[in-house]
Protein backbone atom coordinates (compact mmCIF):
# COMPACT_ATOMS: atom_id res chain seq x y z
CA UNK A 1 0.00 0.00 0.00
CA UNK A 2 1.20 2.97 -0.95
CA UNK A 3 1.74 5.62 1.96
CA UNK A 4 0.92 9.27 2.20
CA UNK A 5 4.00 11.97 1.79
CA UNK A 6 1.98 14.66 3.33
CA UNK A 7 0.23 14.32 6.36
CA UNK A 8 -2.65 16.63 6.90
CA UNK A 9 -1.21 19.60 9.25
CA UNK A 10 -2.70 21.99 11.78
CA UNK A 11 -2.30 25.72 10.86
CA UNK A 12 -0.26 26.20 14.03
CA UNK A 13 1.88 23.84 13.64
CA UNK A 14 5.43 23.78 11.54
CA UNK A 15 4.95 22.51 8.24
CA UNK A 16 7.35 20.08 6.29
CA UNK A 17 7.94 21.41 3.20
CA UNK A 18 9.14 19.51 -0.36
CA UNK A 19 10.75 20.57 -3.15
CA UNK A 20 9.76 19.50 -6.27
CA UNK A 21 13.14 17.32 -6.61
CA UNK A 22 12.56 16.24 -3.33
CA UNK A 23 8.94 15.36 -4.42
CA UNK A 24 9.45 13.20 -7.65
CA UNK A 25 12.67 11.55 -6.00
CA UNK A 26 10.14 9.97 -2.93
CA UNK A 27 7.34 9.07 -5.25
CA UNK A 28 9.69 7.46 -7.45
CA UNK A 29 11.26 5.73 -4.44
CA UNK A 30 7.87 4.86 -3.27
CA UNK A 31 6.49 3.10 -6.44
CA UNK A 32 10.15 1.02 -6.61
CA UNK A 33 9.01 -0.07 -3.09
CA UNK A 34 5.56 -0.69 -2.96
CA UNK A 35 5.53 -1.77 -6.38
CA UNK A 36 8.63 -3.75 -7.43
CA UNK A 37 8.56 -5.69 -11.00
CA UNK A 38 5.74 -6.31 -12.69
CA UNK A 39 4.07 -7.77 -15.86
CA UNK A 40 2.50 -5.81 -18.13
CA UNK A 41 1.40 -6.27 -21.75
CA UNK A 42 0.61 -3.84 -24.72
CA UNK A 43 1.44 -2.42 -28.55
CA UNK A 44 4.70 -1.03 -28.58
CA UNK A 45 4.61 2.93 -30.56
CA UNK A 46 7.08 5.55 -31.04
CA UNK A 47 9.98 3.55 -31.10
CA UNK A 48 13.38 4.55 -30.52
CA UNK A 49 16.61 3.61 -30.79
CA UNK A 50 19.64 6.03 -30.22
CA UNK A 51 23.16 5.11 -30.88
CA UNK A 52 23.69 4.85 -27.12
CA UNK A 53 22.00 1.00 -27.63
CA UNK A 54 18.97 1.97 -25.18
CA UNK A 55 15.35 1.82 -26.48
CA UNK A 56 12.36 4.52 -25.56
CA UNK A 57 8.83 3.39 -27.01
CA UNK A 58 5.50 3.89 -25.61
CA UNK A 59 3.53 0.81 -24.68
CA UNK A 60 -0.27 1.50 -25.32
CA UNK A 61 -3.73 -0.27 -25.24
CA UNK A 62 -6.98 0.86 -26.30
CA UNK A 63 -7.61 3.02 -23.66
CA UNK A 64 -4.12 4.32 -22.13
CA UNK A 65 -0.62 4.88 -22.34
CA UNK A 66 3.20 4.82 -19.97
CA UNK A 67 6.02 5.73 -21.42
CA UNK A 68 9.22 3.15 -21.51
CA UNK A 69 12.57 2.41 -21.48
CA UNK A 70 15.26 -0.61 -21.84
CA UNK A 71 18.55 -0.14 -21.41
CA UNK A 72 21.01 -1.49 -23.20
CA UNK A 73 22.14 -4.38 -21.14
CA UNK A 74 18.39 -5.62 -20.69
CA UNK A 75 17.73 -5.32 -24.50
CA UNK A 76 20.92 -7.67 -25.24
CA UNK A 77 18.50 -10.86 -23.97
CA UNK A 78 15.92 -10.14 -26.34
CA UNK A 79 15.90 -12.51 -28.82
CA UNK A 80 13.14 -10.73 -31.46
CA UNK A 81 13.55 -6.87 -32.74
CA UNK A 82 10.65 -4.84 -31.63
CA UNK A 83 8.92 -2.68 -34.23
CA UNK A 84 6.09 -0.41 -34.01
CA UNK A 85 2.27 -1.89 -33.75
CA UNK A 86 3.95 -5.09 -32.42
CA UNK A 87 1.66 -6.73 -29.41
CA UNK A 88 4.69 -7.25 -26.51
CA UNK A 89 4.82 -8.88 -22.94
CA UNK A 90 7.08 -6.97 -20.60
CA UNK A 91 8.73 -7.18 -17.41
CA UNK A 92 9.46 -4.00 -15.67
CA UNK A 93 10.05 -1.97 -12.93
CA UNK A 94 7.60 0.85 -12.60
CA UNK A 95 9.40 3.90 -11.50
CA UNK A 96 8.86 7.81 -12.32
CA UNK A 97 11.43 9.56 -14.19
CA UNK A 98 11.92 12.80 -12.24
CA UNK A 99 13.02 15.31 -15.06
CA UNK A 100 9.19 15.27 -16.28
CA UNK A 101 7.81 14.32 -13.71
CA UNK A 102 6.33 11.12 -16.00
CA UNK A 103 5.44 7.76 -14.84
CA UNK A 104 7.71 4.85 -16.84
CA UNK A 105 8.37 1.76 -17.06
CA UNK A 106 12.16 0.38 -16.94
CA UNK A 107 11.86 -2.88 -18.50
CA UNK A 108 13.99 -5.81 -17.34
CA UNK A 109 12.45 -8.45 -20.16
CA UNK A 110 10.51 -8.72 -23.42
CA UNK A 111 9.23 -11.51 -25.93
CA UNK A 112 6.38 -11.14 -28.34
CA UNK A 113 2.85 -11.34 -26.71
CA UNK A 114 2.05 -14.76 -26.98
CA UNK A 115 5.49 -16.63 -26.63
CA UNK A 116 4.91 -16.93 -23.00
CA UNK A 117 1.58 -19.31 -23.86
CA UNK A 118 3.76 -21.04 -26.19
CA UNK A 119 6.28 -21.67 -24.24
CA UNK A 120 3.77 -23.48 -21.38
CA UNK A 121 2.27 -25.36 -24.78
CA UNK A 122 5.99 -26.79 -25.41
CA UNK A 123 6.97 -27.40 -21.68
CA UNK A 124 3.41 -29.66 -21.54
CA UNK A 125 4.14 -31.23 -25.00
CA UNK A 126 7.30 -32.14 -23.60
CA UNK A 127 7.07 -33.43 -20.23
CA UNK A 128 3.91 -35.68 -21.97
CA UNK A 129 6.38 -36.98 -24.86
CA UNK A 130 8.97 -37.30 -22.20
CA UNK A 131 6.41 -39.24 -19.68
CA UNK A 132 5.59 -41.76 -23.11
CA UNK A 133 9.40 -42.42 -23.08
CA UNK A 134 9.95 -41.14 -26.41
CA UNK A 135 13.12 -39.27 -25.90
CA UNK A 136 14.43 -42.21 -24.02
CA UNK A 137 18.68 -42.78 -25.24
CA UNK A 138 17.44 -46.64 -26.17
CA UNK A 139 15.60 -45.60 -29.12
CA UNK A 140 17.70 -43.61 -30.47
CA UNK A 141 19.17 -45.05 -33.66
CA UNK A 142 22.92 -44.69 -34.52
CA UNK A 143 23.60 -42.25 -37.35
CA UNK A 144 26.17 -44.04 -40.09
CA UNK A 145 29.78 -42.99 -40.12
CA UNK A 146 29.43 -42.40 -43.90
CA UNK A 147 25.96 -42.29 -45.81
CA UNK A 148 25.76 -43.08 -49.23
CA UNK A 149 22.49 -40.96 -49.59
CA UNK A 150 21.26 -37.58 -47.43
CA UNK A 151 18.15 -37.26 -47.64
CA UNK A 152 16.89 -33.08 -46.41
CA UNK A 153 13.50 -32.13 -45.46
CA UNK A 154 13.26 -28.16 -45.65
CA UNK A 155 12.49 -25.52 -47.66
CA UNK A 156 14.41 -25.23 -51.01
CA UNK A 157 14.91 -21.18 -50.96
CA UNK A 158 15.72 -20.79 -47.22
CA UNK A 159 18.80 -20.27 -45.76
CA UNK A 160 18.99 -23.67 -43.90
CA UNK A 161 19.43 -25.69 -47.38
CA UNK A 162 22.58 -23.14 -48.88
CA UNK A 163 24.28 -23.70 -45.65
CA UNK A 164 23.82 -27.70 -45.29
CA UNK A 165 25.01 -28.07 -49.28
CA UNK A 166 27.71 -25.59 -48.82
CA UNK A 167 29.55 -27.79 -46.29
CA UNK A 168 28.73 -30.95 -47.78
CA UNK A 169 30.18 -29.76 -50.89
CA UNK A 170 33.29 -29.17 -48.83
CA UNK A 171 33.70 -32.32 -46.89
CA UNK A 172 32.73 -35.12 -49.17
CA UNK A 173 31.12 -33.81 -52.24
CA UNK A 174 30.24 -37.07 -54.03
CA UNK A 175 27.69 -37.94 -51.44
CA UNK A 176 24.66 -37.32 -53.37
CA UNK A 177 21.69 -35.43 -51.57
CA UNK A 178 17.96 -35.71 -52.48
CA UNK A 179 16.01 -32.42 -51.24
CA UNK A 180 12.45 -32.94 -49.96
CA UNK A 181 11.28 -29.73 -50.41
CA UNK A 182 8.55 -28.38 -47.61
CA UNK A 183 7.21 -25.42 -45.79
CA UNK A 184 9.28 -24.49 -42.71
CA UNK A 185 6.91 -22.45 -41.08
CA UNK A 186 3.21 -21.41 -40.73
CA UNK A 187 0.22 -23.33 -40.12
CA UNK A 188 0.52 -26.05 -42.84
CA UNK A 189 4.38 -26.40 -42.15
CA UNK A 190 3.76 -29.45 -39.61
CA UNK A 191 1.79 -31.25 -41.83
CA UNK A 192 4.42 -30.48 -44.92
CA UNK A 193 7.14 -32.15 -43.08
CA UNK A 194 5.13 -35.00 -42.09
CA UNK A 195 3.96 -35.97 -45.67
CA UNK A 196 7.89 -35.34 -46.62
CA UNK A 197 9.23 -37.66 -43.91
CA UNK A 198 6.63 -40.03 -45.49
CA UNK A 199 7.74 -40.37 -48.63
CA UNK A 200 11.10 -40.25 -47.77
CA UNK A 201 10.64 -44.09 -45.74
CA UNK A 202 8.18 -44.93 -48.95
CA UNK A 203 10.75 -44.21 -51.03
CA UNK A 204 13.65 -45.71 -48.82
CA UNK A 205 16.22 -44.19 -50.57
CA UNK A 206 18.34 -42.24 -48.08
CA UNK A 207 20.26 -43.81 -45.53
CA UNK A 208 19.58 -41.04 -43.34
CA UNK A 209 17.10 -37.76 -42.81
CA UNK A 210 18.07 -34.18 -41.86
CA UNK A 211 15.20 -32.68 -41.15
CA UNK A 212 16.27 -28.50 -40.47
CA UNK A 213 15.38 -24.70 -40.69
CA UNK A 214 17.50 -21.52 -39.91
CA UNK A 215 16.63 -19.27 -36.66
CA UNK A 216 13.47 -17.01 -35.68
CA UNK A 217 10.99 -16.31 -33.22
CA UNK A 218 9.29 -19.05 -31.23
CA UNK A 219 6.50 -18.42 -33.72
CA UNK A 220 8.33 -19.02 -36.49
CA UNK A 221 9.13 -22.30 -35.60
CA UNK A 222 6.28 -23.40 -33.83
CA UNK A 223 5.79 -25.98 -36.13
CA UNK A 224 8.71 -27.85 -34.98
CA UNK A 225 6.63 -28.67 -31.74
CA UNK A 226 3.63 -30.47 -33.73
CA UNK A 227 3.04 -33.36 -31.20
CA UNK A 228 1.87 -35.22 -34.51
CA UNK A 229 5.66 -34.54 -36.09
CA UNK A 230 7.23 -35.51 -32.84
CA UNK A 231 5.61 -39.02 -33.36
CA UNK A 232 6.31 -39.11 -37.05
CA UNK A 233 9.82 -38.59 -36.69
CA UNK A 234 10.14 -41.12 -33.79
CA UNK A 235 8.35 -44.06 -36.06
CA UNK A 236 10.52 -43.19 -38.87
CA UNK A 237 12.35 -46.35 -40.46
CA UNK A 238 15.24 -44.19 -41.71
CA UNK A 239 17.73 -42.23 -38.85
CA UNK A 240 16.78 -38.58 -38.44
CA UNK A 241 18.79 -35.44 -37.69
CA UNK A 242 17.03 -32.27 -36.40
CA UNK A 243 18.77 -29.20 -36.59
CA UNK A 244 16.46 -26.39 -36.40
CA UNK A 245 17.33 -22.71 -35.25
CA UNK A 246 20.26 -21.43 -33.59
CA UNK A 247 22.28 -23.36 -30.96
CA UNK A 248 20.82 -21.97 -28.11
CA UNK A 249 16.90 -22.94 -30.16
CA UNK A 250 15.68 -26.88 -28.50
CA UNK A 251 12.44 -27.92 -30.61
CA UNK A 252 10.61 -31.00 -29.56
CA UNK A 253 11.82 -32.17 -33.14
CA UNK A 254 15.19 -31.97 -31.53
CA UNK A 255 14.80 -33.68 -28.46
CA UNK A 256 12.85 -36.85 -30.23
CA UNK A 257 15.39 -37.26 -33.35
CA UNK A 258 18.00 -39.62 -33.25
CA UNK A 259 20.46 -36.72 -33.69
CA UNK A 260 20.54 -33.19 -32.80
CA UNK A 261 22.43 -30.77 -34.73
CA UNK A 262 22.94 -27.04 -32.95
CA UNK A 263 22.52 -25.65 -36.36
CA UNK A 264 22.54 -26.73 -39.87
CA UNK A 265 25.70 -26.26 -40.53
CA UNK A 266 26.76 -28.14 -37.52
CA UNK A 267 24.02 -31.05 -38.86
CA UNK A 268 25.99 -31.20 -42.30
CA UNK A 269 29.06 -31.81 -40.73
CA UNK A 270 27.80 -34.65 -37.99
CA UNK A 271 26.47 -36.00 -41.24
CA UNK A 272 30.13 -36.86 -43.25
CA UNK A 273 33.54 -36.84 -42.01
CA UNK A 274 35.79 -34.33 -43.61
CA UNK A 275 37.41 -36.04 -46.91
CA UNK A 276 41.07 -34.79 -46.26
CA UNK A 277 40.57 -36.35 -42.17
CA UNK A 278 39.38 -39.67 -44.25
CA UNK A 279 42.67 -39.30 -46.46
CA UNK A 280 44.95 -38.68 -43.59
CA UNK A 281 43.06 -41.67 -41.63
CA UNK A 282 43.90 -43.92 -45.15
CA UNK A 283 47.05 -43.20 -45.22
CA UNK A 284 47.62 -43.90 -41.51
CA UNK A 285 45.76 -46.83 -41.80
CA UNK A 286 48.19 -48.01 -45.69
CA UNK A 287 51.51 -47.30 -43.61
CA UNK A 288 50.18 -49.89 -40.71
CA UNK A 289 49.49 -52.57 -42.90
CA UNK A 290 52.63 -52.50 -44.72
CA UNK A 291 54.50 -52.66 -41.59
CA UNK A 292 52.42 -55.39 -40.81
CA UNK A 293 52.74 -57.36 -43.52
CA UNK A 294 56.71 -56.78 -43.28
CA UNK A 295 56.98 -57.80 -40.20
CA UNK A 296 54.48 -61.00 -40.60
CA UNK A 297 57.10 -61.65 -44.05
CA UNK A 298 60.14 -61.67 -41.69
CA UNK A 299 58.23 -64.44 -39.08
CA UNK A 300 57.42 -66.23 -41.94
CA UNK A 301 60.66 -66.35 -43.76
CA UNK A 302 62.83 -67.45 -40.57
CA UNK A 303 60.10 -70.53 -40.04
CA UNK A 304 61.11 -71.15 -43.70
CA UNK A 305 64.60 -71.30 -43.30
CA UNK A 306 64.25 -73.50 -40.08
CA UNK A 307 62.24 -75.86 -41.94
CA UNK A 308 64.32 -75.80 -44.69
CA UNK A 309 66.78 -76.94 -42.48
CA UNK A 310 65.06 -80.31 -41.40
CA UNK A 311 64.57 -81.54 -45.34
CA UNK A 312 65.75 -84.85 -45.55
CA UNK A 313 67.13 -85.88 -49.15
CA UNK A 314 64.22 -87.71 -51.23
CA UNK A 315 66.56 -90.62 -52.12
CA UNK A 316 67.36 -91.02 -47.96
CA UNK A 317 63.66 -90.98 -47.11
CA UNK A 318 63.08 -93.33 -50.09
CA UNK A 319 65.81 -95.69 -48.38
CA UNK A 320 64.64 -95.25 -44.72
CA UNK A 321 61.09 -96.10 -45.87
CA UNK A 322 61.97 -99.24 -47.80
CA UNK A 323 64.13 -100.36 -44.63
CA UNK A 324 60.24 -99.69 -42.58
CA UNK A 325 58.87 -101.80 -45.26
CA UNK A 326 60.90 -105.03 -44.94
CA UNK A 327 60.67 -104.98 -41.20
CA UNK A 328 57.06 -104.31 -41.20
CA UNK A 329 55.86 -106.92 -43.67
CA UNK A 330 58.09 -109.75 -41.15
CA UNK A 331 56.55 -108.73 -38.09
CA UNK A 332 52.85 -109.21 -40.54
CA UNK A 333 54.13 -112.76 -41.67
CA UNK A 334 55.33 -113.79 -38.14
CA UNK A 335 51.88 -112.85 -36.42
CA UNK A 336 50.17 -113.97 -39.16
CA UNK A 337 51.58 -117.73 -38.50
CA UNK A 338 50.75 -117.22 -34.61
CA UNK A 339 47.10 -116.56 -35.20
CA UNK A 340 47.20 -119.48 -37.57
CA UNK A 341 48.61 -121.55 -35.43
CA UNK A 342 46.33 -120.72 -32.29
CA UNK A 343 43.47 -121.20 -34.14
CA UNK A 344 44.24 -124.55 -35.16
CA UNK A 345 44.63 -125.70 -31.55
CA UNK A 346 41.61 -124.10 -30.83
CA UNK A 347 39.80 -126.52 -33.67
CA UNK A 348 41.82 -129.09 -32.60
CA UNK A 349 40.45 -128.38 -28.95
CA UNK A 350 36.76 -128.59 -29.57
CA UNK A 351 36.67 -130.93 -31.87
CA UNK A 352 38.07 -133.45 -28.96
CA UNK A 353 35.24 -131.94 -26.71
CA UNK A 354 32.32 -133.07 -29.63
CA UNK A 355 33.54 -136.69 -29.75
CA UNK A 356 33.73 -137.47 -25.77
CA UNK A 357 29.84 -135.95 -25.38
CA UNK A 358 27.05 -138.42 -25.98
CA UNK A 359 23.93 -136.47 -26.41
CA UNK A 360 21.74 -140.26 -26.39
CA UNK A 361 22.86 -140.49 -22.36
CA UNK A 362 22.36 -137.18 -21.36
CA UNK A 363 18.66 -137.74 -23.39
CA UNK A 364 17.70 -140.93 -21.40
CA UNK A 365 18.83 -138.95 -18.03
CA UNK A 366 16.58 -136.58 -18.84
CA UNK A 367 13.58 -138.29 -19.97
CA UNK A 368 14.20 -141.08 -16.17
CA UNK A 369 14.40 -137.78 -14.31
CA UNK A 370 11.35 -135.80 -15.60
CA UNK A 371 9.23 -139.41 -15.31
CA UNK A 372 9.88 -139.26 -11.82
CA UNK A 373 9.02 -135.61 -11.16
CA UNK A 374 5.68 -136.17 -12.68
CA UNK A 375 4.75 -139.13 -10.22
CA UNK A 376 5.57 -136.82 -7.29
CA UNK A 377 3.42 -134.53 -8.58
CA UNK A 378 0.29 -136.96 -9.42
CA UNK A 379 1.38 -137.81 -5.89
CA UNK A 380 0.93 -135.19 -4.27
CA UNK A 381 -2.05 -133.78 -5.78
CA UNK A 382 -4.01 -136.66 -4.84
CA UNK A 383 -2.90 -136.19 -1.68
CA UNK A 384 -4.07 -132.27 -1.20
CA UNK A 385 -7.42 -133.41 -2.85
CA UNK A 386 -8.07 -135.94 -0.03
CA UNK A 387 -7.34 -133.01 2.64
CA UNK A 388 -9.88 -130.49 0.72
CA UNK A 389 -12.98 -133.61 1.02
CA UNK A 390 -12.17 -134.13 4.63
CA UNK A 391 -11.68 -130.60 5.34
CA UNK A 392 -15.10 -129.83 3.73
CA UNK A 393 -17.37 -132.62 5.34
CA UNK A 394 -16.07 -131.29 9.02
CA UNK A 395 -16.89 -127.71 7.67
CA UNK A 396 -20.49 -129.19 6.02
CA UNK A 397 -21.36 -130.52 9.48
CA UNK A 398 -20.55 -127.66 11.04
CA UNK A 399 -22.87 -125.55 9.67
CA UNK A 400 -26.05 -127.91 9.58
CA UNK A 401 -25.37 -128.12 13.72
CA UNK A 402 -25.88 -124.52 13.81
CA UNK A 403 -28.05 -124.01 10.69
CA UNK A 404 -31.85 -122.95 11.63
CA UNK A 405 -33.47 -125.64 10.04
CA UNK A 406 -31.85 -128.22 12.31
CA UNK A 407 -33.11 -126.38 15.28
CA UNK A 408 -36.84 -127.21 13.52
CA UNK A 409 -36.00 -130.52 12.58
CA UNK A 410 -36.01 -130.74 16.78
CA UNK A 411 -39.71 -129.08 17.25
CA UNK A 412 -38.83 -125.44 17.26
CA UNK A 413 -40.90 -123.42 15.28
CA UNK A 414 -39.75 -119.52 13.86
CA UNK A 415 -42.63 -116.51 14.09
CA UNK A 416 -42.18 -113.83 11.87
CA UNK A 417 -44.87 -111.20 10.40
CA UNK A 418 -45.34 -110.87 7.10
CA UNK A 419 -42.31 -109.17 6.12
CA UNK A 420 -39.68 -111.52 7.19
CA UNK A 421 -39.56 -110.47 10.91
CA UNK A 422 -38.51 -112.14 13.55
CA UNK A 423 -41.14 -111.65 16.61
CA UNK A 424 -39.52 -112.57 19.62
CA UNK A 425 -42.16 -111.56 22.29
CA UNK A 426 -45.84 -111.73 22.27
CA UNK A 427 -46.13 -108.04 22.48
CA UNK A 428 -44.27 -107.67 19.11
CA UNK A 429 -46.19 -110.17 17.80
CA UNK A 430 -50.19 -108.86 18.83
CA UNK A 431 -49.03 -105.68 16.70
CA UNK A 432 -48.52 -107.98 13.78
CA UNK A 433 -51.07 -108.39 11.01
CA UNK A 434 -50.22 -111.43 10.07
CA UNK A 435 -48.25 -114.25 11.94
CA UNK A 436 -46.05 -116.55 9.60
CA UNK A 437 -44.81 -119.75 11.98
CA UNK A 438 -42.36 -121.64 10.35
CA UNK A 439 -41.74 -125.37 10.99
CA UNK A 440 -39.14 -127.90 9.22
CA UNK A 441 -41.96 -129.03 6.78
CA UNK A 442 -43.33 -125.61 5.86
CA UNK A 443 -45.10 -122.22 7.29
CA UNK A 444 -48.90 -121.32 8.94
CA UNK A 445 -50.25 -118.18 8.48
CA UNK A 446 -52.32 -116.75 11.29
CA UNK A 447 -53.91 -113.30 12.65
CA UNK A 448 -52.96 -112.22 16.26
CA UNK A 449 -56.31 -112.08 18.69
Amino acid sequence: MIKPLLEPQEPNEQRKVYSVTELALNVRRQLEKEIGQIWISGEISNLATPRSGHWYFTLKDSDSQLRCAMFKNRNRSVRFTPEDGQQVLMRAKISLYEPRGDLQLIGEYMEPAGEGALQIAFNRLKQKLNNEGLFDEELKRPIPSLPHKIGIITSPTGAAIRDVLTVLKRRMPHVPVIIYPTQVQGEKAAKSIIEQLRVANERAECDVLLVTRGGGSLEDMWCFNDEKLARAIGASDIPVVSAVGHEVDTSISDLVADLRAPTPSAAAELLVPNRADIAHKFQSLERRLVNEFQHKLQIQQARLDKLSAKIVHPKQRLAQSQTDLERLTKLLNSAQKRYLENKRVSLESTRAHLTSYKPHKHLQQSKDKLQAQQKQLQQAVDQQLKEFRQEFVLTAQKLNNISPLATLERGYTLTTDDSGKALRSAKSAKKAKVLVTRFSDGEVRSKPE
